[in-house]
């Protein structure tokens, strides 16, 4: 593992940080590129959207794992803020982003479900490159020889290229926003099953696959109310 590019001095580049900030910047480039194709989303407002998303995502993720792994961090507090060590937990990030991206939206004046619709198959292409950063930094691992962080990072960029020429043709608005809330649950439920970090927390089920079972039923619910509008 790698979780040290180089250090100069004080200055230490951490792998996870590194493709992280490549993934939101690759993001970056290819959302300008699209946003003059769609109307519902002004081009001039999408660097701040995405702060706005990443920031609440970070904060909601870190604070999701300090909550989960809690007795350790009251005995070492400042561990907290070392993100670059890994302990981010993505259902928690996702849950701040939609709260913060909601609550941005609204205030712009734009429609939620069509700016989300917009903006998530790149959220899917960043956590791409976030989960070659776990593999790197050797974090979020799997049982054996299971690199589930690969696993995982070709399971989005799968769901990014799906998503983004869906959203080329989509039907409704919302449509994405569901489907993302769907596919990416789904996929997470089944690459748990080779994690090797995540013991049982309710039955013989993970904290991460009964959170997935609940995003795909709010992303199947989601799906029929879109759709009725129409």
């Amino acid at each position: 593992m790698y979780p040290e590019i180089f250090s100069v001095g004080p200055f230490t580049l951490h792998s996870y940080g590194l493709l992280i900030a490549l993934g939101v910047l690759c993001s970056l480039f290819l959302m300008n590129r699209q946003a003059r194709k769609f109307q519902d989303l002004p081009a001039d407002k999408i660097w701040d959207l995405v702060f706005v998303t990443v920031f609440a995502g970070f904060i909601g993720a870190r604070l999701f794992y300090v909550i989960q792994e809690w007795p350790w961090y009251w005995e070492h507090p400042l561990e907290i803020i070392q993100i670059w060590k890994g302990g981010l937990v993505y259902y928690g990030g996702m849950t701040a982003s939609f709260a913060a991206f909601f609550l941005y939206v609204r205030w712009l004046g734009l429609s939620f479900l069509s700016s989300a619709d917009f903006i998530l198959p790149y959220i899917a292409l960043t956590h791409a490159f976030g989960r070659v950063g776990c593999f790197l930094n050797g974090c979020c691992f799997g049982k054996g020889n299971h690199p589930v962080q690969l696993y995982e990072a070709f399971f989005n960029l799968a769901l990014f290229t799906f998503l983004s020429r869906r959203h080329r043709r989509r039907r409704f608005a919302g449509e994405i926003t569901s489907l993302y809330l769907i596919l990416y649950p789904a996929g997470r439920y089944g690459i748990e099953y080779f994690r090797g970090d995540q013991p049982p927390w309710l039955f013989s089920l993970t904290l991460h696959q009964v959170l997935s079972l609940i995003f795909i039923l709010l992303g199947i619910f989601l799906y029929g109310i879109c759709r009725r509008r129409t």
